[in-house]
């Protein structure tokens, strides 16, 4: 199912939902849990905190369902959930600063270790600037609404996160 297609189904079932109707709530949002997943353990970094983070952002969206305006609904709990995910980094930063220790990055991808290594070095907001573009198509106002930043911002991040892997990467690799 594509996102145009899930998101005529989330259109469809609104009013359905609204009313208490959990099956079109699932029906809208279940074909984009297993993608919302790995850009979520791109971003946190461990696979349990990114299927954690999914798990409330559908809490969450399930909860506030009857206020989505139903147009891009893989766009919306990308949003809720990569709110979630930097809410948790925050805490996880605050709460690491304050023992004195560094949390060394858990995930890797043995297909690249190059990228893996070259992406693990982007900060948070640039490496998912970067993906939810290169990855997931993604336009920068798209972005800057699902991140809450002006467009300027989105597109510094992109070109920086490219010149950045590009570097890092070499000549012979494209981003």
């Amino acid at each position: 199912m594509t996102s145009i297609d899930a998101a005529a189904a989330a259109r469809a079932g609104l009013a359905a939902a609204s009313k208490g109707d959990p099956d079109a709530f699932e029906a809208a949002v279940r074909p984009h849990y297993a993608n919302l997943v790995r850009r979520l353990v791109l971003v946190l970094g461990d696979e349990r905190d990114a299927e954690d983070i999914a798990q409330d952002a559908y809490l969450k969206a399930f909860r506030s369902w009857d206020r989505f305006d139903g147009a891009d609904v893989r766009a919306w709990l990308y949003t809720i959930a990569l709110r979630l995910a930097f809410n948790q980094l925050r805490g996880r930063r605050r709460w690491l600063a304050a023992l004195g220790r560094i949390e060394p990055p858990t995930w890797t991808d043995p297909s690249d270790p190059d990228l893996w290594a070259a992406l693990r070095g982007l900060d948070i907001r640039t490496r998912t600037a970067l993906l939810l573009s290169i990855v997931d198509g993604y336009t920068q106002v798209e972005i800057a609404r699902m991140l809450s930043v002006p467009e300027g911002t989105v597109a510094s991040w992109i070109s920086r996160g490219r010149a950045t892997l590009r570097r890092e990467l070499g000549p012979d690799r494209r981003t």
